[in-house]
């Protein structure tokens, strides 16, 4: 027989349930402590750290704010590599390595109150609308650009857009305003960007980074040489800090012979991995030099670790930065993105050129360049024979010795020039008044200058200037920087090999620049004689 409750039994039952659940509700919504800290103690050390900060903190914070400015410091306490990349600048550097953007395909700058055309990329879509070297723009849509200075982001932020979409520009040409439509379309970021003959057999070719489009621009640079009658190629790899590794892979595929190993990478989570020659390259038996230098880096260590190891080219000038480690991109909801070290490379006779690091310490890791300069590396062969001695040591395919963990060593080492550099140089530099002062020039003389159709034409119209140094030291002095008579005459070959190039890209573009400038570069000098050797 059942037992019957009675119903003051009953009462007392839910009594107790009303008052238990009340209880438990007062301390889920008051998070008390004997209740929180159990529930704390189940997350992780910095999800505990952000859950105390948003309930205890003395003031409201936003979160998800905190946690974005936390997120690179996070990423930095692990090697000089790996990177927290926000939105904004992850659309750019994917722009970048992918070797185009959506735009109007000009170059500008605002050294003045305007935004000047510097030059109009051909093909793109300002070439098709009519814009011109020189043109001011004075108004982008409903944006004016006259009459104050306006950051060269800005600028960019207006001109780009969505592909097919239209920016209605407002221009002042020689005086004269005119209305142009631009329509948006893609235009190429080139990572080869000068291609000429030093004589009758050897040309040289730069590679400023290392994007999707590098193999193919670099076989047209090749094609437009061998047409002029090419016969030995330099490489000019010097700055280059890297890029995607797949096109350092596909280039050196061209030179080498079938089955010749290029690089391998290896990591905890990503078992080795050859890379190999396939025996289809173009440019097998094509001799060739590779020009580095200490800003050399990467995909640019991974091409030449590959030329050098199996002696199928001769490296000129300075150790390489040292940087062996391979990235990937893991992008996150917000299309952010982690870039995050998952392997080292080696070259093909093992080494890893990746210089020492400690996790956290990427300043520390950042100024290894500084020390080279102070321990005067850069204009001396004599690297540390300390290091040097605790270096691991490989060989070459015929036998030389090569090292490892300190970047790639120069097989001819070339001195940086410091001839003529001095304070009141650098203050010029840093000041940015020789660039201002080229630009003034050659837009004031853009007609004349336009006509001689060649960098060497270009140097001879300014060398009938005999007073161009001078009229630029008078500028930077109006500029703020105190002439310094003494100075300026034992730098006064290196400022007017400087206006000469920056007055001569603004009229021609990037190659007359590159042209001028390195004219007597002891570096490309020595390259073009290596091939006699």
């Amino acid at each position: 027989m059942k037992k019957r409750f009675s119903s003051f039994t009953i009462a007392i039952v839910a009594l107790l349930g009303i008052l238990f659940g009340g209880l438990l509700s007062w301390m889920i919504a008051t998070r008390a402590p004997f209740f929180r800290s159990s529930f704390i103690r189940n997350l992780s050390p910095i999800d505990q750290v952000l859950e105390l900060i948003s309930e205890h903190y003395v003031d409201s914070i936003d979160l998800r704010e905190l946690q974005m400015r936390l997120l690179p410091k996070l990423v930095e306490e692990l090697d000089p590599h790996s990177a927290y990349i926000p939105r904004e600048e992850s659309d750019l550097e994917n722009q970048r390595l992918n070797g185009s953007f959506c735009g109007v395909g000009i170059s500008f700058n605002t050294l003045i109150d305007t935004p000047v055309v510097i030059e109009v990329l051909p093909g793109g879509p300002s070439e098709r609308a009519g814009l011109q070297a020189g043109d001011r723009i004075l108004k982008a849509d409903n944006h004016p650009l006259i009459g104050k200075k306006i950051s060269p982001d800005s600028v960019r932020s207006i001109l780009l857009g969505e592909e097919g979409s239209v920016v209605s520009l407002q221009l002042l040409r020689k005086g004269q305003s005119l209305a142009k439509k631009v329509v948006r379309g893609e235009v190429p970021i080139h990572s080869v960007d000068v291609g000429y003959m030093l004589d009758d057999s050897t040309g040289v070719i730069r590679i400023v980074q290392w994007s999707r489009n590098t193999v193919a621009e670099f076989l047209d640079k090749y094609t437009q040489l061998r047409d002029e009658g090419l016969r030995n190629l330099i490489i000019d790899l010097r700055d280059n800090a890297g890029g995607y590794l797949e096109p350092a892979i596909r280039l050196s595929n061209e030179f080498l012979k079938e089955g010749q190993l290029i690089v391998y990478t290896e990591g905890k989570a990503y078992p080795r991995e050859e890379y190999k020659a396939n025996g289809n390259g173009v440019l097998q038996s094509l001799p060739l030099t590779i020009l580095l230098n200490e800003y050399s880096a990467s995909s640019s260590e991974v091409f030449s670790g590959a030329m050098q190891d199996h002696d199928r080219a001769t490296i000129v000038g300075r150790r390489s930065f040292g940087k062996g480690l391979v990235q990937t991109a893991f992008y996150l909801p917000d299309s952010s993105q982690l870039r995050l070290t998952i392997a080292r490379y080696h070259t093909p006779s093992g080494r890893c050129i990746q210089k020492s690091y400690t996790l956290g310490e990427g300043m520390d890791y950042q100024l290894d360049l500084q020390r080279r300069f102070e321990a005067g590396e850069t204009f001396s062969n004599q690297m540390d024979s300390l290091r040097l001695s605790k270096a691991p040591r490989y060989k070459t395919d015929k036998g030389r010795i090569v090292y490892g963990g300190i970047g790639i060593m120069p097989d001819l080492f070339i001195p940086a020039d410091s001839v003529g550099i001095n304070s009141y140089y650098l203050r010029c530099v840093e000041s940015g008044t020789m660039t201002e002062f080229a630009f003034l020039y050659a837009d004031s003389h853009r007609g004349a200058l336009s006509s001689l159709g060649s960098a060497d034409a270009i140097v001879g119209y300014l060398d009938d200037n005999t007073s161009l140094v001078a009229d630029y030291a008078r500028f930077a002095s109006e500029k703020g920087i105190e002439l310094r008579p003494g100075m300026l005459y034992e730098s006064k070959d290196l400022i007017r090999s400087v206006l000469y190039a920056q007055i001569s890209q603004y009229i021609l573009g990037v190659e007359a620049f590159y042209r001028v400038y390195y004219a007597s570069d002891a570096m490309l000098e020595a390259a073009r004689k290596s091939f006699k050797l």
